[in-house]
């Protein structure tokens, strides 16, 4: 079968059976998924004492002993950040725990106008005011910058390393190649837990670090970090101290309680709540204006302070959706003469350099093609990658790199600066470079067929045990029997198709609209996920393209 949406369907539960005794103890739906997933049961034991032991982390210990000796010897320290989420609640939990340790410590947060990663001026300036440099989220590639830099630095960074390290004390996973795929998979922001667990007994303070863990659960999912058992473990006891704190508990998480007050979310929070609320509002201030009013609002110690952050967090939110808008626009009709390219290269101007990669993912998801969004001034054009399932970005730019003055990221997403002269040529290189790279054909992998009527609590208490979803662990993806499509309306920005009997699909993107408005009262078969919160609460993934079924 195929959808409208171009994809193959394949349904697992045609495939694979799961366990016998796996379905007596939990049931057909979990079994399945669990089943297609190959994992087992031991997902749900997500006890922090499951955590991979920090000493695998390179240099995790020298870290701590140099950071605990310019505690105690009043060393100034300063911790250079990222702008995005895992940079931010990284630099957070650093710099909270330095303060309550005593440390004269403090935080720097770069905006898009100045750039990501160290400049060789920037170490300088710090190595006037401070002993000690943390990078949080940054800092592995930067060789050129800290090659005499005068001022000692410790990186704490995930971020994939060229083939020199730089001048400094490297905590970073991926350096160390027979580390297990777990270490290597985890955000800056859990190397930052890490560190401070393991500083609060070198530093004898009286703090709880599990405290912290609410902000490596965001951190973790806005960075789109595989849900790995030690991923998972971190993020679920994050989720936990969210419900609680959203419940009513009582907390000095001042900040993020009046986030998800303003946001609506009350009891029960969700992967899907971090990725799809929390994380692109505390992502807003580092697109269009300074991340330090996330950073603010997150480290609030009191509720009117927090109230004030949150206002301003609010305002850039409003700002980076205006923002967004005008840009994806602009880009759809710069594209419109690229979209047989394999590789697509938008060009704008400074203005939209903190939503590049916005932009950049909804052109990828859109058309299913890798993409480059440049922010061009006068000399240089920064750009934001956003890649496609099945396509390594990252190691097709490797091959490019000597054009860069500055680069860096992961399998899925890359940032990068270049030359403006050198644009035109870098656009037909890298189309060259993407068109033998050749990615898999898009599938749609659904779990099994269910009924969107027999979706009962029963359904959505077997759903919520395995949540946390995210990156690597999916939110289970069902196909119904055909239905006949009864009416398709666009609500409150939402895209929302009506089958018959009663049942409502709901898509993100209106743009679905077009796509289906020729298939009204035709019996199709639906592609949906589910609302766990809501039994009639379907988010429509695809529908079925007779015309493609064969």
């Amino acid at each position: 079968m195929k959808g409208i949406s171009g994809r193959d369907w394949l349904i697992l539960s045609h495939l694979i059976k799961p366990q016998r005794q796996m379905e007596e103890k939990y049931g057909y739906l979990i079994a399945q998924i669990l089943a297609n997933r190959n994992l087992d049961d031991k997902i749900f034991d997500n006890r922090l004492r499951n955590l991979l032991p920090y000493h695998l982390i390179p240099n995790i210990e020298q870290a701590v002993e140099k950071i605990a000796e310019s505690v105690k010897k009043g060393k100034r320290i300063v911790i250079y950040g990222d702008y995005d989420v895992d940079g931010v609640t990284g630099s957070a939990i650093l710099y909270d725990f330095l303060k309550k340790a005593g440390a004269k410590v403090y935080a720097v947060l770069p905006t898009r106008q100045t750039g990501y990663g160290l400049r060789k001026e920037l170490v300088e300036t710090f190595s006037k005011y401070a002993q000690l440099l943390i990078t949080v989220d940054n800092g592995t590639t930067a060789v050129e910058e800290l090659k005499n830099s005068p001022i000692e630095t410790i990186v704490v960074d995930h971020h994939n390393p060229h083939e020199e390290l730089p001048n400094a004390l490297v905590v970073n996973p991926k350096i160390d190649e027979g580390l297990p795929n777990e270490l290597k998979e985890i955000s800056s922001v859990a190397l930052s837990f890490y560190l401070v667990a393991r500083l609060r007994r070198e530093l004898e303070v009286d703090v709880d670090v599990r405290d912290y863990l609410y902000l490596t659960s965001i951190g973790t999912i806005a960075d789109v970090m595989p849900l790995n058992p030690l991923n998972r473990i971190l993020v679920s006891n994050g989720i936990r101290m969210l419900n609680y704190i959203a419940s009513g508990g009582e907390t000095k998480a001042y900040g993020i309680k009046v986030l998800m007050e303003s946001i609506g979310i009350r009891g029960e929070v969700t992967s899907r709540d971090i990725a799809f609320s929390i994380a692109p509002r505390l992502n807003a201030p580092g697109r269009v204006s300074k991340p330090s009013i996330a950073m603010n609002l997150l480290l609030s110690k009191d509720e009117n302070t927090a109230r004030m952050w949150l206002k301003k967090v609010e305002e850039a939110n409003e700002q980076r959706k205006y923002i967004s808008n005008i840009a994806f626009e602009k880009a759809m009709s710069e594209i419109t003469s690229k979209k047989d390219r394999n590789f697509l290269v938008v060009r704008m101007g400074e203005w939209a350099s903190g939503v590049a990669g916005i932009v950049a993912g909804r052109l990828s998801n859109m058309l299913s093609k890798p993409s480059a969004v440049f922010s061009v001034g006068k000399d240089l054009a920064t750009a934001s990658v956003r890649g496609v399932e099945g396509i390594n970005v990252y190691e097709g730019l490797k091959k490019l790199s000597h054009m860069f003055l500055r680069w860096g990221g992961h399998t899925s997403a890359a940032g990068l600066t270049i030359r403006k002269e050198h644009l035109d040529q870098f656009e037909m290189m890298i189309d060259q470079v993407f068109s033998e790279i050749k990615g898999e054909e898009p599938r749609l992998y659904i779990d099994m067929v269910l009924d969107p009527t027999h979706v009962d609590e029963g359904v959505l208490r077997s759903l919520r045990m395995l949540e946390p979803y995210g990156e690597g662990f999916p939110q289970p993806v069902f196909v119904s029997e055909p239905l006949r499509i009864e009416k398709i309306e666009e609500n409150n920005g939402r895209c929302v198709l009506k089958a018959h009997p009663n049942i409502n699909f709901f898509a993100y993107n209106v743009q679905w609209k077009k796509n289906i408005e020729n298939i009204l009262f035709s019996k199709r078969r639906v592609v949906y996920t589910i609302d766990t919160r809501k039994s009639n609460f379907f988010n429509l993934v695809d529908v079925e393209d007779l015309n493609g079924s064969g």
